[in-house]
């Protein structure tokens, strides 16, 4: 069972430190780099040792270019995987190619595409959203100002960054009084720097060579059924982002069983690496509903949390009351037509009773909101994590690099706790075969990080 897991993995870290939160020294420090000389020191070390291993191999740059002969990323879309990069360094998990439409409906019309849309989870699972709009030409900056207002009130979006060259300071001043930071082409490199990051640092899910056009590809795939991997391409790309969490949430297990379904199958490698990126992306998107969820749920008390979560479950966003009310209303409609039409008819005189069930993996999921709610430091940059360690390691089928880990990701012990019990409860839910999470059989030496 994944609780019995759990519980002995807890326990462990427990008994090796004595204790399960972090310091406050180590909570002040989380998500920003360590500026202290001994930190850089490390940094130095393992830049050089990385180097030293790259340039055995192949005698070139430690980082893989963007811009090589297998595939050849447009500028614009460069741009948008760059600034992916900065806001993870900054913190945030962030998605590329994000679509706007009017409703769910298959008659909507798309509203628009956001380049890149950064989450920020705090410690009580509270969220700071960040928009980035991409334009490496030229573009007539008071025209668009009203119009990106317009989408960050519609889809609640807290900040925005318009990155355009050669911008006046005037305009840049009066697009701040809108929420609007307008970030110049010749200012990114200062960022990069001050948060350590190296130009030709292509790797996780801001990497272009592994990660650009994977979406379409998806949606291409025409093995078993091709309508299978279009709607979970619709569902990444644009569904999901309208739905709400515990659709989200259902959804999205959904999707990853069915892709677990097509891995047997007699499939090409380009496209066995298609579907493993798909559901890698959905384990993140699955992560951020919980976490929208834990949110809504962190001040409850217990129970009140099991019975939001079994509601939300089992009518996500109509409660079962209102439900109840509607069924009641139609039974109620259709029996008064009928009676009037054939007035000697004998009905029921007693409603049909309206019964909802949650889906069977109930109970499990409730335990999960419970220990992320009950645990935030081992939970919090989780999103961040799975972001970078399952587009890294396991789609690239690269050895979990534990000094790379380090230094970017603080409490490491604990978030791979966190990231053991996701993984676990998701293999059970949708079969997805443990291998394909390396993080699973992956143990970290114990560490003090600086």
């Amino acid at each position: 069972m994944v609780e019995d897991y759990l519980d002995k993995k807890e326990s462990s870290i427990v008994n090796q430190t004595g204790k399960t939160d972090a310091s406050d020294e180590q909570v002040q420090t989380e998500l920003f780099p360590d500026t202290s000389k001994e930190k850089n020191q490390e940094i130095t070390s393992y830049k050089n040792k990385r180097f030293s291993k790259s340039s055995k191999k192949s005698g070139n740059s430690n980082y893989k270019k963007v811009n090589n002969e297998k595939n050849i990323v447009p500028r614009g879309n460069r741009l948008e995987y760059r600034m992916k990069r900065l806001l993870f360094f900054m913190g945030y998990y962030s998605r590329v190619g994000i679509d706007l439409w009017t409703s769910y409906a298959e008659n909507s019309d798309k509203i628009t595409d956001l380049d890149v849309y950064g989450i920020y989870v705090l410690k009580d699972f509270t969220t700071k959203t960040t928009w980035v709009d991409c334009k490496s030409g030229g573009v007539e900056i008071h025209k668009r100002i009203s119009w990106i207002k317009g989408i960050m009130g519609e889809f609640d979006i807290n900040d925005m960054i318009f990155v355009a060259p050669s911008v006046r300071t005037s305009v840049k001043q009066y697009a701040r009084k809108s929420g609007i930071q307008i970030l110049d082409l010749s200012i990114i490199e200062k960022l990069e720097n001050d948060f350590g990051i190296e130009r030709e640092d292509w790797r996780g899910s801001w990497d272009p060579d592994s990660q650009f056009n994977k979406i379409n590809l998806l949606s291409k795939i025409n093995v078993q059924s091709e309508e299978i991997f279009k709607k979970i391409a619709k569902f990444i790309s644009s569904d999901y982002w309208i739905l709400d969490n515990y659709t989200k949430s259902k959804r999205s297990l959904t999707a990853m069983r069915e892709l677990s379904s097509t891995l047997e199958l007699p499939l090409s490698s380009s496209h066995k690496d298609i579907i493993k990126w798909a559901i890698y992306v959905l384990v993140c998107l699955f992560l951020l509903s919980i976490f929208n969820i834990s949110k809504e749920l962190y001040y409850f008390t217990e129970s009140e949390k099991k019975e939001t979560v079994q509601d939300g479950l089992t009518s996500s966003d109509i409660p079962n009351k209102r439900r109840s009310e509607m069924f009641e209303t139609a039974f109620k409609v259709a029996y008064n037509m009928v009676k009037n039409q054939y007035p000697d008819i004998t009905l029921p005189q007693k409603m049909p009773s309206f019964n909802m069930t949650p889906p069977s993996y109930f109970e499990s999921y409730t335990d999960l909101i419970m220990r992320v709610t009950n645990n935030p430091l081992s939970y919090y940059d989780l999103l961040r994590f799975l972001d970078f360690v399952l587009m890294e390691y396991d789609l690239k089928s690269k050895e979990i690099d534990k000094d790379e880990l380090n230094l970017i990701f603080n409490n490491i012990n604990e978030i791979l706790i966190g990231a053991k019990t996701l993984l676990n409860f998701i293999c059970q839910i949708t079969n997805i075969p443990r291998p394909y999470f390396k993080i699973l059989a992956f143990q970290m030496p114990n560490t003090t990080h600086n």
